[in-house]
């Protein structure tokens, strides 16, 4: 389907989606400067270069098919590591 046999009620319906999700994304980019904060403040090393996790000490972010850190041990989600903003 072209985006010009769209109905008005699917233009809205991808609009109001597009605007949910640009939320979300600053709600995640909210919640990782909170984390890094976090971590900083105890002393925890800067990431540098590296993809770190927020959530548990994985030094950096190897992503597996499922879009999660295929590191042993972690196994976290894309979000929860230190991607670029």
């Amino acid at each position: 389907m072209q985006q010009n046999d769209l109905t008005d009620a699917q233009k809205k319906a991808f609009e109001q989606n597009e605007a949910d999700f640009r939320r979300l994304d600053d709600h995640v980019r909210d919640v990782q400067e909170t984390a890094r904060a976090r971590l900083t403040n105890t002393g925890w090393p800067d990431s540098g270069d590296t993809r770190r996790c927020f959530s548990c000490p994985c030094p950096d972010l190897i992503v597996n098919a499922q879009g999660k850190c295929k590191r042993s041990g972690c196994g976290h989600p894309l979000t929860d590591h230190d991607l670029p903003t």
